[in-house]
């Protein structure tokens, strides 16, 4: 069994035993929407892990100029946005069992769409752009520039008037805690296993074109 088959399984294993202690063990006497928030949270904490990832490989590519870094930076952001997607869409069921909408423009609701359209604008940026490494370079600064509207979605329930909860007003069971913490940590692991896969197939495509452009470069020459 491969490494990242092993962070497979183990994130089923975790997800399953999560699962179970939400319905069975991990249940508020009154809050029922507290389900949503094992699906929610890590979600989100995972969709800025995935964006501070590509910020420290589009730092590193802009440094050392390596292909691997830009393939890496760009993964990243797209598995980012696959949880970003999760995050809202959870996060608007949950507010529409807690506040009766699922939408209201609450700043923290309204932040985190404004991040997922700037980090979709990095793909829409770098796909838009034909020669490789202006558009690695493009994408790059453009991914560091993105970056700083996540501090700006952790400081909006402060900055504004907000529904959504600070993380110092919420009190959490043990059993509500484990959950929680095991449902991040399989997201966690379901992100690097992700990450493992399409990186090498992107890589291993990469190896391919370059093959085939050095072998068509040959028969030119000749």
């Amino acid at each position: 069994m491969m490494k990242r088959d092993i962070i497979l399984v183990i994130g089923a294993i975790l997800s399953v035993i999560a699962s179970y202690m939400a319905y069975y063990v991990a249940v508020h006497p009154v809050r029922g929407d507290i389900y949503f928030a094992y699906t929610h949270i890590p979600a989100a904490l995972v969709c800025y892990l995935a964006f501070f990832i590509s910020l420290v490989a589009s730092i590193m590519y802009l440094k050392k100029r390596t292909r691997s870094y830009d393939m890496a930076a760009e993964v990243s952001v797209i598995i980012g946005l696959v949880y970003g997607i999760v995050a809202l869409i959870s996060g608007a069921i949950w507010a529409n069992a807690a506040w009766g909408l699922y939408w209201n423009w609450d700043p923290k609701q309204t932040t985190t769409l404004i991040l997922w359209i700037a980090y979709a604008g990095y793909i829409a940026v770098k796909y838009s752009i034909s020669e490789v490494e202006r558009r690695a370079v493009i994408g790059a600064v453009y991914n560091v520039l993105a970056f700083s509207l996540i501090p700006l979605t952790f400081l909006s329930v402060m900055l504004w008037q907000s529904l959504h909860p600070r993380a110092q007003e919420i009190t959490l069971s043990m059993p509500v805690k484990v959950t929680l913490i095991s449902n991040i940590v399989a997201a966690s692991l379901f992100f690097a296993y992700l990450f493992i896969v399409a990186y090498s197939l992107w890589s291993l495509e990469d190896r391919v074109n370059v093959m085939l452009y050095r072998h068509r470069y040959k028969r030119g020459g000749a």
